[in-house]
């Protein structure tokens, strides 16, 4: 039987696991820091693993540690493998991170998304921010002239959800993914889709790239745009783009404008084209904002989501572009360990997406919701039944 150490400041001791942190009634008391009991059995929900003492009593996994467990992970660097034991931290992650168990798939998949890289088209990057630029891709490139640098902050709020490293101040999904910044604009909306189009291409022919990560909606359609898209996909590059911040809540039945890239989505049994990501919030229900629309493939978390910001600053941000940034570094943890494991990475989106949590208000995918609610844990049992 296994021994486990409290390494949270508090952790609440319960009679039995929940479904929400914020239901207390069964918290029987609380232990601190240091605190070690053996473990007589397991049970697991979408929270998480909840390990039973021997008087009956749970505590979440994400407060715990395995005495003597292992924590030289197999094929990450070293300046990674000490972050794979990092609880979650309300201070330097977001509920998002504790909603999806990131901590613990960090530990279960021994990788934090190495090996991986992460095309984000956006508004450039904060190039000193502390837990940026050591993931920061050597090829990345502007297109509208001079650096990469951001003087906006939309490409840094981005940036920092995917994969910021926790170095200072703030945790991305995936700490340990490579960053090809793409600068396609100067502020967030400043869109020139010609720009965008040669950035995406640009993008397509990076051999490293695995993912093409857009958080933008435009209600303007624009073949080049368009081509440059599908001819990413045709280039086995995941690209994602956010469904829009625009819901109108003046009409109940739905559906909203087409905002694309995340509409140039071919209804293919397959699945291929480009997710378009919606955002749900810590109650795990449908953001307000959050457009409904037929190419909607899945929710990620959205809303209060800390990230990365300009000036080496931290900020807490809202929208589908979050989501969109939350569902690439999702993707890069699971690409990370389909690499580790020579799958092919090709199965992760349909993984993803066939494991969503359905939160409609019908059986199957629908306008509001896609397929529903990521469920990353489920996503990565379903590729480990590969290997």
């Amino acid at each position: 039987m296994p021994t486990l150490k409290v390494i949270v400041k508090r952790l609440n001791r319960r009679k039995s696991p929940v479904l929400d942190f914020d239901d207390k009634s069964n918290v029987v008391d609380v232990v601190s820091k240091g605190y070690a009991f053996e473990s007589t059995g397991e049970i697991t929900n979408r929270l998480g693993t909840w390990y039973k003492d021997r008087d009956g009593y749970y505590y979440w996994e994400a407060g715990l540690e395995l005495l003597a467990r292992k924590t030289t992970p197999n094929f990450l660097a070293d300046e990674t493998a000490e972050q794979l034991t990092h609880p979650f931290d309300a201070v330097t992650m977001s509920w998002g991170h504790q909603f999806c168990n990131i901590p613990f798939i960090w530990r279960d998949l021994d990788t934090m998304g190495g090996n991986v890289t992460v095309a984000i088209i956006d508004t450039g990057i904060d190039v000193e921010h502390s837990d940026l630029k050591k993931n920061i891709h050597s090829l990345s490139k502007s297109f509208v002239g001079g650096s990469i640098a951001d003087v906006h902050g939309h490409g840094t709020n981005m940036a920092g959800i995917v994969a910021a490293d926790g170095t200072s101040k703030v945790f991305g999904v995936a700490p340990a993914a490579k960053i090809l910044v793409v600068k396609a604009a100067e502020q967030k909306n400043d869109v020139d889709l010609e720009t965008f189009a040669e950035a995406i291409n640009f993008a397509s022919s990076i051999p490293d790239v695995d993912i093409i990560s857009i958080s933008y909606s435009v209600v303007t359609d624009h073949p080049s745009f368009k081509q440059a898209v599908l001819n990413a996909c045709k280039a086995n590059k995941i690209v994602l783009g956010a469904i829009g911040n625009a819901r109108d809540i003046t009409n109940p039945d739905g559906p909203d404008d087409n905002t694309f890239p995340a509409c140039y989505n071919p209804e293919l049994p397959d699945q291929t084209g480009v997710l378009g990501i919606g955002a749900f919030n810590e109650a795990g229900n449908l953001s307000e904002f959050s457009n409904w629309s037929k190419h909607l493939k899945c929710l990620a978390p959205g809303e209060s989501i800390l990230t990365t910001h300009i000036g080496n600053e931290t900020k807490e941000e809202n929208g589908t572009s979050i989501a969109t940034a939350f569902t690439a570094g999702c993707l890069a943890l699971m690409i990370s360990f389909c690499k580790s494991k020579n799958l092919d990475i090709q199965r992760c989106v349909p993984a993803i997406l066939n494991t969503c949590d359905d939160i409609g208000i019908t059986i199957g995918p629908d306008i509001r919701t896609g397929y529903g609610r990521i469920n990353l844990r489920n996503a990565i049992s379903k590729i480990k039944e590969m290997t």
